[in-house]
């Protein structure tokens, strides 16, 4: 799924199912305080590091509505600026219809849920809080 906007093909896999879990879930609630608290290191490295997508990529996860309809999606960052993260939208969204994956769109730093900083240099990811817990409930345990 974070080969972001490489090809659309390349994130239409098991990952972007979509996953109902309740609003209200204290675990999701839980994962994005922990995302939110930890958000100054992604900020920081994005200040301190060239936007290079063959070096590091850079995402966030938030909440978008449409009526009565949300879904929480993926947005591939190419800058912070002013609390807002800009960007392209990472997913096909299912119940969204005012949004398709690779829209620009902007999202408020408060409303970040997750988010995963790719370090291509040294291989590693940083982040992804919920993934585990999204990837059970997909699974049904």
């Amino acid at each position: 799924m974070f080969n972001f906007l490489k090809k659309k093909s390349s994130i239409q896999h098991n990952e972007d199912v979509v996953v109902p879990i309740s609003s209200g879930d204290p675990k999701i609630a839980a994962f994005k305080q922990m995302a939110q608290d930890e958000l100054g290191y992604l900020i920081n490295f994005m200040s301190d590091h060239e936007s290079d997508e063959k070096l590091f990529r850079y995402a966030v996860k938030a909440r978008f509505e449409e009526g009565d309809a949300a879904e929480h999606m993926w947005v591939q960052v190419s800058d912070f600026k002013d609390g807002n993260f800009t960007g392209r939208l990472a997913n096909e969204s299912s119940t969204i219809k005012q949004l398709k994956y690779g829209d620009n769109v902007n999202v408020m730093q408060d409303e970040v849920e997750d988010w995963i900083l790719q370090d291509f240099v040294t291989n590693t990811q940083v982040g992804r809080f919920s993934s585990e817990y999204v990837k059970s409930a997909k699974q049904g345990k």
